[in-house]
């Protein structure tokens, strides 16, 4: 045992003091420690294939953690993808990107960056670029895998064909979207898919398949300088090859769980979904909680359970219509049309309650509104009773003058014509119109009805609102202001 661990310790020497060297195009580093010319190739090929497959999508698709390529000597197999260290590592056997690597590559780029689309379309888009051929700036798209199926033909008939490649960027932008179906199909290729399969069908057994020119980056592999690791970058990658390395970046400050080293790592990591959902743990706001789960959703749109999550977040914070768009976004998220019709129920449902609850919500307002305004009402009845009765119980018979006790402003103004429309106002306040029609109506003021003297014939009563039989008035004001002093009401209709 003790010879066996003295090896290992002298193989690890051996390795972390051989010359390992960097070739960088963010997001992508190969490192190797072989040869120069296949490490500047590999970086190319992989560029290129994230820069054509964004062209064709409309879009710039992102890896959401960076991509560390080792290319070792003597090594002859492609590893698996898999998470180390801050970044995808993948182990290449040096010379050419194999086609299954690339093929991985575009679905790991497809799924982290677009809504989820018909499986068959991603399978076949993947295949198709899977054998991309890259000699520098100048791509060619098409060349036949071994073996071919429907699914490649369709996506190989879309992007090569001249008849449906201008269209393709559309239809492939709109399925990104989450836009699918007979109608995204139409309203680009001109036919419905079913009718494209059977195009695509005939072009398979046929056999004869062309190629074509895409607009590459301008990237010379000669140009892409090595940058040689120093000791301790070589330890690290040595770990991250052997899976022994420690967390650290973005993934050890989420791992100490606290809001501030989480908002560190997501500033550190943008497109990472899991700091923002552990911060909504951390929020004490029901909004603040929902928004943060929304974040999450929004970097993870395939995430069904982030979605559901943000959208039961905005129902417990009783924001209704954002949990309408967040259950909108699970269902678009749904891998099976099974598990889609079901989210679309439930978002319907929560539609249908934040509709209910805004019909609620104005019936108590305009409740509140009336009880309000009948409340001015029988204040302004009370206040013009409370007047009545005060003057008839001091004036005697009335003559239209000003009784002796008033001690408000002097009017100077007198006005005679029917009262039309008496309308009640917010502290107390009122306001006549006064004339032979509402065209050419006078308005005059109250300011206080409790502070005016009424006096006239019969049951006298300043009623709010139009005036249902409008009777004849004679009013003294201030002409300078339009204040009512008194309101004599004759006998006259």
């Amino acid at each position: 045992m003790k010879r066996f661990l003295g090896s290992l310790v002298l193989l690890s020497g051996i390795l972390a003091a051989e010359r390992w060297t960097a070739y960088r195009s963010a997001p992508i580093t190969v490192f190797t420690n072989g040869g120069e010319k296949e490490a500047q190739e590999a970086v190319v090929t992989l560029a290129q294939l994230r820069h054509t497959l964004s062209e064709k999508f409309g879009k710039d698709l992102m890896p959401v953690w960076p991509l560390a390529v080792v290319q070792r000597k003597n090594n002859a197999e492609a590893g698996d993808l898999r998470l180390a260290g801050d970044a995808y590592l993948l182990t290449l056997p040096a010379g050419p990107v194999p086609a299954g690597v690339l093929e991985s590559l575009a679905v790991l780029l497809l799924r982290e960056n677009t809504t989820v689309m018909d499986a068959a379309v991603e399978r076949g888009v993947a295949r198709v670029f899977s054998t991309l051929e890259v000699h520098g700036p100048r791509v060619t798209l098409g060349a036949a895998p071994a073996a071919k199926d429907l699914e490649w033909a369709r996506m190989h008939l879309l992007l090569t064909d001249p008849r449906f490649s201008g269209s393709a960027r559309v239809l492939l932008s709109n399925f990104g979207k989450g836009v699918d179906g007979d109608a995204a199909w139409r309203n680009t290729v001109g036919m419905l898919q079913r009718d494209f399969d059977k195009e695509a069908g005939a072009y398979l057994a046929k056999g004869e398949f062309g190629s074509i020119a895409l607009s590459g980056k301008p990237m010379d592999p000669r140009r892409i300088r090595g940058e040689e690791l120093e000791a301790d970058e070589v330890k690290l990658l040595l770990a991250d090859i052997a899976g022994t390395s420690a967390l650290r970046g973005a993934r050890a400050l989420a791992a100490e769980d606290r809001k501030e080293s989480l908002e560190k790592a997501w500033r550190m990591n943008p497109r990472w979904s899991l700091p923002h959902e552990m911060l909504a743990r951390h929020e004490e706001r029901l909004s603040d909680k929902a928004q943060r789960y929304r974040k999450a959703a929004e970097v993870a749109p395939r995430e069904v359970r982030l979605w559901r999550m943000a959208a039961e977040a905005f129902e417990k914070a009783e924001l209704p219509t954002e949990a309408t768009k967040m259950w909108f976004g699970a269902e678009r998220a749904a891998s099976s049309a099974g598990e889609r019709a079901a989210l679309k129920e439930i978002r319907l449902a929560a539609d249908r309650k934040r509709v209910e609850a805004e019909e609620e919500e104005r019936r108590k307002i305009q409740e509140a509104e009336a009880r309000e305004l009948q409340k001015l009402k029988d204040e302004a009845k009370t206040r013009i009773r409370e007047a009545e009765a005060k003057a008839n119980a001091g004036s005697g018979p009335t003559t239209g003058k000003v009784v002796d006790w008033w001690d408000g402003p002097k009017p100077d103004a007198t006005l005679r014509g029917k009262l039309l429309r008496v309308d009640c106002l917010a502290g107390g306040e009122m306001r006549l119109a006064i004339g032979a029609d509402s065209k050419t109506a006078t308005l005059l003021k109250v300011k206080d009805a409790g502070k005016i003297v009424v006096t006239g014939n019969g049951t006298v009563d300043l009623g709010c609102g139009v005036q249902k039989t409008p009777r004849m008035v004679s009013v003294e004001y201030l002409k300078a202001t339009g204040e009512i002093a008194t309101v004599n009401f004759a006998g006259e209709r």
